[in-house]
């Protein structure tokens, strides 16, 4: 996450041109919708085609009878660091906490990478790397993936508050993301077709079994979005 923070300052300082970008999107899936806007500052790398952005992106997801899934990496791989993007998943550790009617919104710093094809076609990624969510706690079904009477079958939960980058299941928090290819439409304007990918998280109000409280949804979207320069 520094990285990321001090890599986009550098280009910054050094960049020959700028703009600022304001973009609306929305994504749906299966009982699962989203919106959200965000607004960044833009950079030139050199006199290339690469642009990088800093910005804040706002999110709201609305999820109806989706499942969680235990959200720390230490218990879905035994492990934590960048080394668990090359491990498989502890089965028998990974709980389900399914809730009837989610909503999470968060507010994130995004970081931004821009290729500039050509004057009428973009093609972009981005994604969230620290900041906050809140939401109305709920009531959760809980279902341990070993049967345990000491734990219930209902508990209490709420959005985790606090959001950090920290590659896969390091994350912590509700965090979004796009792949995107961007068609300019004139006038400052565009049309922005993704792939969105974000994590939603709730904590439980009491820790269940392996002492985790923290349970996670990774929702994979279609999205559409319009974006104005300025």
């Amino acid at each position: 996450m520094i990285q990321i923070f001090f890599l986009t300052l550098l280009f910054a300082t050094s960049a020959a041109q700028a703009f600022d970008r304001f973009s609306f999107n929305t994504a749906a899936g299966s009982r699962e919708q989203q919106i959200s806007a965000d607004v960044s500052r833009f950079w030139q790398y050199g006199g290339s085609k690469l642009w990088f952005g800093l910005g804040v992106r706002g999110t709201s997801q609305w999820n109806s009878n989706q499942g969680y899934e235990t959200a720390p990496a230490l218990l879905t791989t035994g492990q934590e660091g960048p080394q668990i993007l090359f491990l498989s998943n502890k089965k028998n550790n990974i709980d389900d906490l399914r809730l009837q009617n989610s909503q999470v919104t968060s507010l994130n710093a995004v970081f931004q990478i821009l290729y500039q094809w050509t004057d009428n076609w973009g093609f972009g990624t981005n994604i969230d790397f620290i900041g906050g969510s809140f939401g109305k706690k709920q009531k959760a079904r809980y279902h341990a993936k070993k049967d345990d009477a000491n734990y219930p079958d209902e508990v209490s939960a709420r959005p985790t508050p606090f959001n950090v980058l920290l590659i896969s299941d390091n994350d912590r928090g509700s965090l979004n993301s796009e792949f995107y290819a961007l068609r300019n439409l004139g006038g400052g304007w565009g049309l922005k077709l993704a792939a969105n990918f974000a994590f939603t998280e709730y904590t439980t109000t009491k820790r269940l079994r392996k002492n985790n409280d923290r349970f996670r949804r990774k929702s994979l979207l279609p999205s559409l979005g319009l974006t104005r320069d300025f």
